[in-house]
């Protein structure tokens, strides 16, 4: 099975799943960044976190990697999936593809915890 190479377009979907994930995922990924120095091991870690919250998404992605529809990935060796997986994992582009990702997961959270506002203070002006 031949795998494409990895495109912007995939940091672009990788960003639209992580705005699909639960909050507690997304504290997940980043405990998993904080204690994970290895980037293919966080992009491991980041794909396992990510499949219980965006299964038909990743899916839909790893079928388009191989040229295919969801639906043909569907009828493909049940080992199909983890073949994709291992194969990105072993290629060199894996790497920079999940530190866009990671630092996607980060900008997203530090953005978020600047945005929060407080009950106390909504509507008020200095």
């Amino acid at each position: 099975m031949e795998i494409r190479a990895l495109k912007a377009k995939d940091v672009k979907t990788l960003a639209k799943m992580l705005g699909k994930l639960k909050e507690s995922s997304i504290g997940d990924i980043l405990v998993s960044i904080e204690k994970q120095a290895n980037p293919m091991k966080v992009g491991l870690s980041l794909f396992h976190i990510v499949a219980a919250d965006l299964t038909d998404d990743i899916y839909a992605w790893l079928a388009d990697l191989i040229g295919k529809k969801p639906d043909d990935l569907d009828e493909m060796d049940f080992n199909a999936p983890a073949e994709i997986v291992k194969a990105l994992v072993s290629r060199g582009d894996f790497k920079s593809f999940f530190d866009a990702g990671i630092n996607q997961v980060k900008s997203n959270s530090s953005a978020d915890s600047m945005t929060s506002s407080s009950p106390d203070t909504d509507g008020q002006t200095k």
